[in-house]
This record gives structure tokens, sequence and C-alpha cells, in this order.
């Protein structure tokens, strides 16, 4: 396995896109879906700069990780910190006008009713977020991660994305 994978944190922003496909689909929750799609993105991002916590959890499907930064939620921020080389494989720098464009869209969609908050929906972080996690989930299998969860991927409860 690589050292810049985590795969409890790929499996949780799995989640979090599902939930966001299925919310976006229902009459007034697209904010909630966005916010979804945004917990994802940031997610995937930190799961790159991620080491597995030092607990009886480590090594296990379970697994624990430390984020050093892990109260950044701008996502330019995130991606810089992500080995270039891997992040240009990955196709992540196609994204980078979304990333500026929704820099900090966890912190300004988690509360509508501030004055800050964004005032539409759009379902581009969502398609953002499902590509991102598909070429990272395809890297792992590409790269042999043992991780129960990526070997089954996408017959994985739920299914894949």
């Amino acid at each position: 396995m690589s050292n810049n994978q985590s795969p409890y944190m790929l499996e949780s922003a799995s989640n979090y896109l599902r939930a966001a496909r299925l919310l976006w689909s229902q009459p007034n929750l697209s904010g909630v879906a966005v916010v979804n799609a945004a917990i994802a993105i940031e997610i995937i991002l930190k799961s790159f700069i991620a080491q597995p916590s030092e607990n009886n959890r480590k090594g296990t499907v379970a697994e624990q990780y430390e984020i050093n930064g892990k109260r950044l939620h701008k996502l330019t921020d995130l991606a810089k910190a992500i080995e270039p080389e891997l992040y240009k494989s990955l196709g992540f720098n196609k994204h980078e006008y979304w990333f500026a464009k929704y820099d900090n869209l966890f912190v300004k969609a988690r509360y509508p009713y501030e004055p800050s908050a964004n005032g539409g929906h759009t379902e581009i972080p969502i398609s953002v977020g499902i590509e991102m996690f598909r070429a990272t989930i395809a890297w792992y299998k590409e790269t042999e991660n043992k991780d129960p969860w990526v070997l089954l991927y996408p017959e994985v409860s739920g299914g894949g994305l």
C-alpha cells in the first residue's frame, strides 16, 4: 500500500458522495447535498496527507488517521499539500478552477441562514467529487491496495459511484 493511501477515508468519502447524489434529487435538500459533496471532496484531498494514528485500530479496516492542519477546509490549500506528480496523475489539476471557486464550500454551505452563505446551489461539487473518487479508487486498485473494501469495490454495500 502506498504511503498516500487512507482506505477508510476513501470509503467515508464514498458514503458522503452517495448521500449527496440521493439528497440532490429530493425537494429542498440541494444545500444539504452540496455540504455532503464538500465534505467528501475534503476527505479525498485530506486522505493523501493523512497518517495512521498510533492506536489499537492501526492496520485494521477501521483505521483512524491524523492530518496535519486538519482544521483546514480550503480546497486549494489541501490540493497544494498533495504530492504534485500524484496530484497530476490522478487528474486533480483539471479541477483547480472548481477548487478555487468553491474553496470554502464546506464552511459557506453548511449554515444557509448566515449572511456569508451561498445564495444558490449547483451539482458541480457532486460531479467533481465523484470524478475525484473514481480516479482515486482506480489508483488504489492499480497499486494493489489490500483493504477489503477497496478489493470489493464496486460490489460494496450501497454499490459504486
